[in-house]
């Protein structure tokens, strides 16, 4: 899903029709949408949000975030054994300061961990208690929300294992640690059976431990269907829909964007997840947010 500077992203692998999924996390992407959409959830009267990914390398002025993100997700640090550690372009970038400066403005900050280059690999040596004191140690030094967990390196059931050890555990970590309002989310391949991630929503505390999901259905004529198959495991108004427009893939059109916005609003749904805000242009964030805001 989300690479460093110089890296190929970790395009999903092969999608299974199951259910009512379609293929994406790659290739070729149109800008038609389903002409027959999935019947709609029930609403839960909350706004939508916008989730927007920010990535590090590309080391852009936080006050660049632009007017309507409700949640924004730092990219990347990564794990190493049971540390939490910085991905190198961190330092003099990454600071208490820039994050406080988004919280005034309302805004929430997420350290996601991982992502799809080796440079941000994502390799657990099972040490859940230090992996945990590692990761408090790192929120608490510059005041994030939470945390997302982007594990895209290693099998499948490598990640399936890491993944359904972790994400209760640090559910578990941060309200012993008094942090019950802390935020824990994944980054979900496109459809669940793609990589695992409808055996790690199954597992023991997962699903209760999550705020939400971030879907990374990149394929925008898939995405619907994509989101429909997620809302059969786990809360319609807890998933995420994701758009790529950082130029791995095939960009949509603006119209495009605004109605699966629109989409996402009218059919109950958590909010919109960008990969990656700092790479987005003003029509395109705007674009998204006028589908949030109106439906239409």
């Amino acid at each position: 899903m989300h690479t460093g500077a110089g890296f190929c992203r970790k395009v999903a692998a092969l999608a299974v029709a199951i259910l009512l999924s379609g293929c994406g996390g790659g290739g070729t992407v149109t800008s038609a949408l389903p002409s027959v959409a999935p019947s709609p959830v029930a609403s839960s009267g909350a706004a939508p949000q916008y989730v927007g990914y920010w990535d590090d390398w590309e080391q852009t002025p936080w006050s660049s975030v632009p007017q309507g993100v409700t949640t924004l997700i730092y990219a990347f640090d990564f794990v190493s054994g049971h540390s939490v550690l910085p991905d190198g372009n961190s330092p003099g970038y990454l600071t208490a300061a820039a994050i406080a400066a988004l919280h005034q403005r309302g805004i929430k900050v997420l350290l996601s961990l991982g992502g799809g280059s080796p440079a941000t690999a994502f390799v657990f040596d099972g040490d859940t208690k230090d992996f945990e004191t590692s990761l408090l140690a790192v929120i608490k030094q510059y005041g994030f929300d939470g945390v997302d967990f982007d594990d895209e390196s290693g099998t499948q059931s490598q990640r399936v294992a890491t993944l359904s050890t972790l994400i209760p555990a640090t559910r578990a970590a941060f309200d012993a640690d008094g942090m019950t309002g802390a935020i824990v989310t994944l980054a979900a391949f496109d459809t669940p059976t793609n990589f695992g991630d409808g055996t790690v929503l199954a597992a023991p505390g997962v699903a209760s431990a999550i705020s939400w999901v971030n879907v990374m259905s990149y394929q925008y004529a898939a995405a619907q269907s994509d989101l429909a198959t997620y809302a059969l495991l786990f809360p319609a108004t807890q998933l995420m829909l994701g758009s790529d427009i950082d130029g791995d893939v095939p960009l949509a059109p603006t119209s495009t964007l605004e109605a699966l916005a629109a989409w996402v609003r009218n059919n109950g749904y958590g909010g919109m997840m960008l990969w990656t805000v700092n790479d987005a242009s003003a029509a395109q964030n705007q674009a998204i947010l006028n589908g949030l805001a109106t439906g239409k």
